[in-house]
């Protein structure tokens, strides 16, 4: 049986949850907890199975960071918000501030073994293919679904719009495996590649399955517990609280085959480079394109304040070249947000017709900043931190 190796793979995102960062809309924070096309309300979201996804706003909190967990927990109907009589639950999203396309995606969990738990983490598109054959296909990635009823099995599976793997779906698309002692956290990863998507438990693999045509686009993040009142999986049996815990969430990427990826060193600023705001500080940024039908355009805050005006990006991509812009400002000593948001994506279908932005590198005040490269697919926000001595 095989094993991850992850020496093959760069870490580009995680949460170790050492700290609280969720909010409904996930600016300045990790995480959102509710779908901007799912809201229900104001402070829902319409939440799926027998349960709403709520922010603490709603009156009800389901989340606790403790100890370096993420606990979700599911209650019977108790606010206002929320679809009425359902349980109320939590869910968290990247939507909007990361995604990628290709990479292993994992996430360490103790699932719940009480009647009507239904946990998922899965990926979404940033952009949705629409179902050529209207025969109610969509595109979603399911790193693994579990049932409280069913504690023991591992359900992972592709949802695609191709109709050859659809006609019979439990065989070309879901891989099924069970735990020999599900009692505890265990770790559920999908490794996702231009041929081929893997699903794995414990670092073990436990299957493959060909990537479909419509499986090659960025996709976003979710991690849910939702309840369910199926007769074989029936939250409302007991009525009893349903809690599940998340150790970690990691995104990595694929390193090169040849050799390890370099770190990035980002150079000083070269002369005529663009600058925005006035002071002592100085944060520079190298941005680069993919432009469509017109330039990428951003915007830049730090601690949720705009810095300048909308700024344009000219360098492209493959070129090898950047945009170097210097914000200059006279920030506190301490640990400071700081936010690039890409404001104008365009996409047609195709990668030669698809507008992307990407930050290439940071330094703050001549120091490489860690963590400052991204790639922003579509219309979305990306945060990382600067640290002022």
């Amino acid at each position: 049986m095989s094993t991850i190796d992850l020496t093959k793979y760069k870490l580009t995102f995680g949460d170790e949850f050492n700290t609280r960062s969720i909010s409904q809309t996930g600016n300045g924070t990790t995480w959102a907890d509710i779908r901007p096309q799912w809201r229900h309300d104001a402070n829902s979201d319409i939440g799926f199975g027998h349960s709403s996804f709520v922010d603490p706003s709603s009156g009800y909190d389901p989340f606790k960071v403790s100890n370096g967990v993420l606990t979700i927990t599911a209650v019977p109907d108790r606010t206002a918000s929320g679809m009425p009589h359902s349980w109320e639950s939590g869910l968290i999203t990247t939507q909007g501030h990361f995604s990628q396309t290709y990479g292993y995606f994992e996430m360490r969990a103790d699932f719940s073994n009480l009647a009507g738990a239904w946990s998922a983490f899965w990926l979404l598109p940033n952009h949705v293919i629409s179902d050529p054959n209207k025969a109610g296909h969509w595109q979603e990635l399911d790193v693994v679904e579990n049932y409280g009823s069913f504690e023991k099995g591992v359900y992972s599976g592709i949802h695609t719009t191709d109709a050859a793997p659809n006609a019979n779906w439990q065989q070309n698309l879901q891989v099924y495996s069970e735990l020999a002692h599900p009692t505890g956290f265990h770790t559920y990863g999908l490794d996702w590649n231009a041929d081929t998507i893997g699903l794995y438990v414990d670092g073990q693999l436990m299957g493959t399955k060909a990537t479909p045509s419509d499986m090659h686009g960025p996709m976003y993040l979710l991690a849910n517990l939702a309840t369910q009142n199926d007769p074989h999986n029936n939250a409302d049996i007991t009525k009893a609280p349903i809690s599940e815990q998340i150790d970690y969430i990691r995104v990595y990427s694929h390193l090169p085959a040849t050799a390890a990826t370099p770190p990035v060193t980002v150079t000083p600023p070269a002369s005529g480079a663009s600058t925005i705001g006035t002071g002592a500080d100085k944060l520079v940024f190298l941005i680069s394109e993919d432009a469509y039908l017109g330039d990428a355009q951003y915007r830049v805050a730090v601690d949720g304040k705009q810095v300048g005006g909308i700024q344009t990006a000219h360098s492209h991509h493959g070129s090898g070249h950047s945009d170097h812009l210097l914000v200059q400002g006279d920030w506190d000593k301490g640990s400071h947000d700081v936010s690039v948001t890409f404001l104008n994506d365009a996409w047609a279908g195709t990668t030669a017709t698809d507008r992307n932005l990407y930050l290439d590198g940071a330094t703050y005040d001549g120091a490489d900043v860690s963590g400052a490269e991204h790639a922003l697919m579509g219309v979305s926000a990306f945060h990382f931190h600067v640290f002022d001595i």
